[in-house]
């Protein structure tokens, strides 16, 4: 992860503001429900903090037992038409974030409600974690 991203966490994130590290096991049960990897730096930035965010910026992920946001809002969005390989990371609503699970780049996308391919926003999950969390920050 980022340096910049775990300075921002650590300077502006509390312990409540994230689910807290996750297992191995927990991320592949929610892998295979979904049917797809997730992409390596979304995994990790799950694997350390589950769900979560500062300044109002949620990130969609896996709360162990308890259930995984990430799966909820994917599936959302599946039911107005996303196809199987994006995973939603942050569900905004109308709007939602995404990553594409089909390739190695690991973009970030912005999608809507109409069914139609989601825009590439960001050319990697920490370049997107970083322009939110400071978009929090920043309307503090």
């Amino acid at each position: 992860m980022d340096k910049i991203i775990s300075e921002m966490i650590e300077e502006y994130g509390d312990n409540k503001d994230f689910y807290g590290e996750v297992s191995e096991e927990d991320i592949s049960r929610v892998e295979a429900l979904l049917e797809f990897k997730f992409p390596k730096s979304y995994r990790e930035f799950v694997k350390k903090f589950g769900s979560g965010g500062i300044c109002g910026v949620e990130i969609a992920g896996v709360e162990g037992s308890q259930g995984a946001s990430v799966l909820k809002a994917t599936e959302r969005y599946r039911a107005f038409g996303l196809e199987k390989y994006w995973v939603v990371i942050n569900d905004g609503g109308e709007y939602f974030m995404c990553m594409s699970t089909d390739n190695e780049e690991e973009n970030v996308f912005c999608g809507d409600r109409s069914g139609q391919k989601p825009l590439i926003h960001y050319k990697s999950f920490d370049e997107y974690l970083i322009d939110v969390f400071q978009e929090g920050i920043d309307n503090l």
